[in-house]
């Protein structure tokens, strides 16, 4: 018994040893997402649109502009109109000859003025009211992409902490069957009962490193994929002591679901549908008039004079025909109650899943809780069995087949609590989900 207790401690040591530094979920998932790309693409998009919806909102201001250039021509109504603009037209300008062949002559003309929209139809303000439903959409996508990574840096945690408990019950294991191989003086051929026994042996010796491989790949493909999310540290291992108390902490959504019940995902769904019903009033716009104010002062100098005007006045523009515009506002209605009708399919399959996922977990944990107590059985039967064999009661062969039992049991139970962590964090992706981690500015998931 002392060597057994010996050996576990030696292994258990060993691979903390191996693993580095443990370091808390929330140290994990700070420096993740502080650093994330896919938060930070969002959010500079909702900057654009932000941009985009200011400028469009001084859509009331005048257009002010300047007009400025200087040429040369020998065209005769060019050289004509010159003259004109200088107020200096002449009796003999008239001349058939000097207006036919007026030579070459260098002009310059200089205007500044304003255009100033008075109404247009309302399609400038329902831009500025499209664009701010966007906005609202990309800052709650924003939030939804945060609680999905969330989700995924929650459940690789978990995993790496469940699979690493699993590797260390597995070497236990497998350091008792080596044991048990190098004590075993019955395996000759000659004894078919003891060769029996010796291959069976062998046998879950073997099956033992193939799955202590298998979680060794597993560990290192979770460590890796949190590495390349942010993780800056590469020898390391999660602190959690219960997968339960691991997801009861920083993955019940009891208390920290906001009052509105709708998740991030329907929310920003909702905020697209309301700027699609604005951009169909937009094209409300394109049958009604536009009308604006307009003036200009120019100065316009030639080889007689330099001489000043203004224009100043107001229009009306009116598109009373257009057939590519003809059907296009019933085209937007429809794409509204299109959207309208994919928001509801999309809430009612949300609600559906999430319930899905909750009876979903409500049974993995009640699954886990069971196979937790049968381990603890299956450990001290194990136990008794040495003894029995070593007192002769048992042969190889029953033994193995107890310890077989425990691997299986070993391999369900790791198995149920993924699943139990896998269900726990993507119920929360679903939810308007407030994350539980502040940062260290005090802030949580941003709205």
């Amino acid at each position: 018994m002392n060597l057994k207790i010996l050996s576990i401690l030696m292994v258990i040591g060993r691979t903390s040893a191996s693993f580095g530094e443990q370091l808390s979920f929330p140290d994990i998932w700070n420096q993740i997402n502080a650093d994330s790309s896919a938060q930070q693409a969002s959010h500079l998009q909702a900057q654009a649109i932000s941009e985009s919806k200011e400028r469009a909102s001084r859509h009331w201001l005048p257009r002010l502009y300047l007009d400025a250039r200087s040429y040369q021509s020998n065209d005769p109504g060019d050289n004509f109109i010159g003259l004109l603009e200088q107020r200096s037209l002449q009796t003999t300008d008239f001349n058939p000859s000097s207006v036919n062949n007026p030579g070459i002559n260098t002009f310059s003309r200089g205007a500044i003025g304003l255009d100033l929209p008075l109404y247009e139809g309302g399609t400038k303000a329902t831009l500025v009211e499209v664009l701010k439903h966007s906005e609202a959409a990309q800052k709650i996508s924003t939030s939804q992409i945060q609680l999905e990574q969330y989700s995924q840096v929650g459940f690789s945690y978990g995993a790496l902490a469940i699979i690493e408990r699993q590797k260390n019950k597995l070497q236990v294991l497998s350091l008792e069957i080596q044991h048990l191989l190098k004590s075993y003086k019955i395996g000759n051929k000659s004894n078919p009962v003891g060769y029996s026994g010796l291959l069976g042996i062998q046998s879950l010796s073997n099956r033992l490193a193939g799955l202590i491989k298998q979680v060794d790949a597993q560990i290192h493909s979770h460590q890796a994929s949190l590495h390349e999310l942010g993780v800056k540290q590469k020898d390391w291992s999660p602190s959690i002591k219960n997968i339960e108390s691991f997801i009861a902490e920083y993955f019940s959504t009891k208390d920290r679901v906001a009052e509105q019940e709708k998740s991030f995902q329907l929310q920003a769904l909702d905020e697209s549908v309301k700027a699609k019903q604005e951009s169909a009033n937009m094209e409300k716009a394109k049958f009604l008039p536009r009308v604006g104010a307009f003036a200009e002062t120019y100065s316009f100098n030639g080889a007689r004079e330099t001489a000043t005007g203004y224009n100043a006045g107001v229009y009306l523009k009116w598109n009373l025909y257009d057939p590519m515009d003809y059907g296009s506002l019933n085209e937007a209605k429809i794409k509204v109650e299109a959207a309208q009708k994919s928001l509801e399919n999309s809430a009612q399959q949300e609600r559906t899943e999430r319930a899905t996922l909750e009876e979903t977990l409500i049974a993995l944990k009640q699954n886990v809780e069971l196979l937790n107590d049968s381990d603890k059985i299956l450990l001290e039967q194990t136990q008794m069995t040495e003894t029995l064999f070593k007192n002769g009661s048992l042969n190889a062969l029953q033994m193995v087949e107890v310890f077989n039992r425990r691997t299986d049991l070993i391999v369900a139970l790791a198995d149920a609590e993924l699943n139990l962590i896998k269900t726990a964090t993507q119920i929360v992706a679903k939810e308007n989900f407030l994350i539980p981690i502040s940062m260290a500015s005090g802030e949580k998931n941003e709205r």
